[in-house]
């Protein structure tokens, strides 16, 4: 018993351990600013600016649309599917499983047609053209 959980720290632990190292290994890529990461600032060649706020709200948004969302949505249409297979006969838990990927696949369009909507109206107003940004959802700092 004690040995078996001695193995699983360690299989825990060892990966972490082994991400931790090279994460810390120097890189040549960190000379200037980083361009990958929450917020790409806290250099001492690229010091934080009030603008990497900006950057740091977008890239969270980006995260939970481009990441977050699938990965949810995928999740929850294999708990409804399983639902429907395992409902039998039962109306209550076939109607359950129908709201479950209904309500997936509604909360998905939401999301997305909201975004294209927003780019839409973004782009008939002219905000590339009063703001200088050729794309409204790219955040740069200088």
């Amino acid at each position: 018993m004690r040995s078996s959980k001695l193995k699983i720290q360690i299989l825990l632990i060892v990966p972490f351990l082994i991400a931790l190292f090279f994460s810390l290994t120097p890189s040549q890529a960190w000379a200037a600013c980083p361009t990958e990461g929450i917020v790409p600032c806290g250099t001492s060649d690229c010091p934080c600016q009030f603008c990497h706020i900006f950057v740091l709200i977008n890239n969270i948004i980006n995260f939970i649309l481009t990441r977050l969302v699938p990965i949810a949505a995928g999740l929850m249409l294999i708990i409804g599917g399983f639902y429907f297979l395992i409902a039998g006969p039962d109306p209550g838990k076939i109607s359950q499983a129908k709201s479950i990927v209904t309500a997936v696949v509604i909360g998905i369009v939401v999301v997305f047609v909201a975004w294209v909507f927003l780019n839409t109206f973004l782009t008939t107003i002219g905000v590339a053209t009063w703001t200088g940004l050729d794309n409204w959802w790219e955040i740069a700092c200088s």
